[in-house]
């Protein structure tokens, strides 16, 4: 997963998005890897059906932490499961990540303010933004 090969080029045809993992009352731990959190890079939720289609790219987005730590691909379509908070849901293979969120770059690495990402699950990026979140990620990743 530490390789970017597979993750660099955005393309034309395909949706960008960063995407929030955590919340102010339940962030993600800052070893979120060790601590068993691997489902963030399986499944990850929203509150509303989102416009995320099959292979479309996600940046991973730390909240609390306002750092980004990952790059999945979306699998499948959005679909319903039982939770009371993210009640939509999508499939994602993982492509680059970050096992520690200190070595995560800032969210700006990007291009993209915190503030945007102020109560929002996800928001639409650029291409050019997406490639900068790939580059910065790609430079821990190790």
């Amino acid at each position: 997963m530490g390789d970017d090969a597979g993750v660099r080029g955005a393309d034309p045809g395909r949706g960008h998005w960063l995407k929030a993992v955590g919340h102010a009352r339940g962030p993600l731990p800052e070893r979120w890897l060790e601590d068993g959190r691997l489902g963030v890079l399986s499944r990850t939720g929203f509150p509303r059906r989102p416009r995320i289609a099959p292979g479309d790219r996600l940046v991973l987005y730390a909240s609390v932490w306002r750092r980004v730590f990952g790059v999945v691909e979306a699998a499948g379509e959005p679909e319903t499961v039982d939770h009371p908070r993210w009640p939509w849901s999508i499939a994602v293979e993982p492509l680059l990540v970050v096992p520690r969120l200190e070595d995560a770059p800032p969210v700006e690495a990007m291009g993209v303010a915190p503030r945007s990402m102020s109560q929002q699950s996800h928001i639409a990026i650029t291409a050019s933004q997406y490639e900068r979140a790939v580059a910065a990620i790609a430079s821990v990743a190790g």
